[in-house]
């Protein structure tokens, strides 16, 4: 069974510009390299050309991954294979403007193949490793944000049925009820504009949320952190959403 890609979503308080210099001119200033390096001591990251290289303090070098595509500020794309180039993924990373200063930062990491029967495994401890990693970015990224955000932004979340989901579907899964309580959440903080099953495609549904520019960063951990997106019940996309007629 091939695996499905890793998907995460944060919003950080900086413009596109300053994301995207931060993420690759600034990698070794927040890339938490005590617990996600291949060197154990004094090591450092950066991009090099279109190398990520880690280097340690006795002067050894391993490349992280290569540069793919590049469209600064927007996108950036590399190969990902820290210490084993075997162990060959795919990782592209999206910056996209949300109101004023603020970005939607999204990471997919993809190409589990190459990894053969570890492949799960692999999987599991990336999904449990880029939360702290993108963590550390969104600290770095907002260090120089001096006003709180105004105003009202638009989300929209997709959700489709994830590995989790089995041959019954989603909504026969125990996980969907914990959905249907994130759901309800969002309604009680009065966030929630609709949300429903689509009828043109099995087991996938939409959301739509209008939320205070200032709250953005939380929704998303909310949206990420709900028990059947974390459990793969649902696989969850989103997406800004400029309104022009509410």
């Amino acid at each position: 069974m091939t695996l499905p890609p890793i998907r995460r979503h944060l919003v950080v308080r900086a413009t596109p510009e300053r994301a995207y210099r931060v993420f690759t001119e600034q990698l070794g200033a927040w890339w938490p390299l005590v617990r996600h390096s291949v060197y154990e001591t004094g090591n450092t990251v950066a991009f090099e050309g279109d190398a990520i290289v880690e280097r340690s303090a006795s002067g050894e070098s391993t490349v992280w991954g290569r540069v793919t595509l590049a469209e600064p500020p927007h996108r950036i794309a590399f190969t990902w294979h820290p210490g084993r180039e075997e162990d060959r993924g795919e990782v592209e990373v999206t910056f996209v403007p949300v109101g004023e200063a603020q970005t939607l930062v999204t990471l997919v990491h993809s190409g589990w193949e190459s990894y053969g029967g570890a492949a799960a495994e692999a999987r599991e401890e990336y999904r449990n490793g880029w939360p702290t990693v993108l963590g550390a970015f969104a600290s770095e990224a907002g260090a120089d944000a001096d006003a709180v955000p105004e105003g009202e932004l638009w989300f929209v979340l997709s959700h489709t049925a994830g590995p989790a989901a089995g041959v019954d579907g989603v909504f026969a899964h125990p996980l969907f009820a914990e959905h249907g309580a994130f759901l309800a959440s969002l309604a009680a903080d009065g966030v929630l504009v609709g949300a429903g099953p689509l009828p043109d495609e099995a087991d996938a549904g939409q959301t739509i949320v209008r939320v205070p520019a200032e709250c953005a960063a939380e929704l998303l951990a909310r949206a990420e952190a709900d028990a059947s997106v974390a459990g793969e019940l649902l696989e969850l996309r989103i997406r800004t959403w400029n309104v022009l007629l509410p």
